[in-house]
């Protein structure tokens, strides 16, 4: 019975040099879809495996014993078949243990069903829109309502616009694939957390058990921004996003200088 040779891991120690993406910011949107895909599919110690065999394009065949793997390696000199030990293969996960956390830099499925999507920063678009996923996000998280996330993805993917700047009408998101739920809410998260740090004053935590529910820190919100205006209101719901982030975390910052200086 003819057996396939195995390649000794020493001499493709060349090929072997992986080069991982070291963050979210630098995975194309191939990469990412993947990475997507296995976060919502496996748990996370399975999926971090998975994604950096991914990676490197490595496929594991069988366990052969002893804690050691046959593998299919494909290099650009070929495909080899490899024996790798599991600890090499935790050695080579620690490159890729960021993608188990969402970060602070938010990274987008730039189309969804033909649709493009919004900044993933949130850049251009109005405050309007902001609100509306903030408070559609946190109910998800509140009811685990998928519903709740296909209307976020209606207005983070509003249309199929087309490159002349022409856009077709199209039927409401009414149904995602896990990994697409996973996208979008993954990515507000990384919203909030860049927003957070962009906007410490206006996003800093808040102490203690008591809530409020969403619909009082919109309307708080749009108060500060319209300083109690009423025919602001439309004017500021219309305001980029940034610039009404802005605004709110410099009036956040003089309210806390105030108090301290009351407190005096």
């Amino acid at each position: 019975m003819k057996t396939k040779k195995m390649t000794p891991v020493s001499s493709l120690d060349k090929e072997l040099n992986f080069k991982f993406p070291k963050s979210w910011a630098e995975l194309t949107q191939k990469q990412l879809k993947a990475v997507l895909v296995f976060l919502s599919t496996y748990p996370a110690t399975t999926a971090l495996v998975r994604i950096t065999c991914y990676f490197a394009n490595l496929v594991i065949v069988k366990k052969v014993g002893n804690g050691q793997f046959s593998c299919r390696l494909a290099t650009h000199s070929g495909v080899h078949t490899i024996v790798i030990s599991s600890v090499e293969v935790a050695a080579m996960t620690e490159a890729l243990e960021w993608v188990l956390q969402p970060g602070d830099t938010p990274v987008i499925l730039e189309e969804l069903y033909g649709r493009k999507s919004i900044d993933a920063e949130l850049h251009g678009v109005d405050f309007e829109t902001y609100i509306a996923l903030d408070n559609l996000y946190q109910g998800y998280l509140m009811s685990s309502d998928e519903n709740a996330v296909c209307e976020m993805a209606n207005l983070i993917y509003p249309s199929n616009v087309k490159d002349n700047g022409d856009w077709d009408r199209v039927e409401d998101i009414t149904e995602l694939q896990p990994y697409e739920l996973f996208s979008i809410c993954q990515w507000f998260t990384q919203v909030k957390m860049l927003f957070a740090k962009s906007f410490p004053n206006f996003f800093k935590p808040v102490g203690g058990s008591s809530e409020c529910s969403m619909v009082d820190v919109m309307n708080a919100e749009i108060l500060a921004l319209t300083g109690g205006d009423i025919t602001k209101e439309d004017e500021v719901l219309h305001k980029d996003t940034w610039r009404a982030l802005t605004y709110l975390d410099a009036k956040a910052k003089e309210a806390e200088e105030f108090r301290k200086s009351m407190s005096k």
